[in-house]
């Protein structure tokens, strides 16, 4: 039981904390929608993201479909690393 429980918690814990890291970061957007609301809320028409550039509207990342993957992936491979590290070994006779 203990080979498969635990790279099954490892896995999903890698996999959860890239999500939770790459949420906190904000790597879904390049332009939030929380960044648009708070330079609307100092007056501003939108978010200057560079000089001369004012973005109105939320702008998701070009990457953000492939960040489910990403973290699957990791998750996978943690499991797989847990997994034949704490596999039994046949005996040498």
């Amino acid at each position: 039981m203990k080979q498969i429980l635990l790279p099954l918690v490892v896995a999903l814990a890698v996999g959860f904390g890239f999500m939770a890291y790459d949420k906190s970061r904000g790597a879904e957007w390049v332009v939030s929608p929380e960044q648009i609301a708070a330079a609307k809320a100092q007056g501003k028409s939108g978010y200057e993201s560079a000089p001369g550039t004012v973005a109105v509207l939320p702008i998701r990342s070009e990457t953000a479909d492939a960040l489910p993957f990403k973290w699957a992936l990791a998750g996978i491979a943690a499991g797989v690393l847990v997994f034949s590290a704490t596999r039994r070994r046949k005996k040498a006779a």
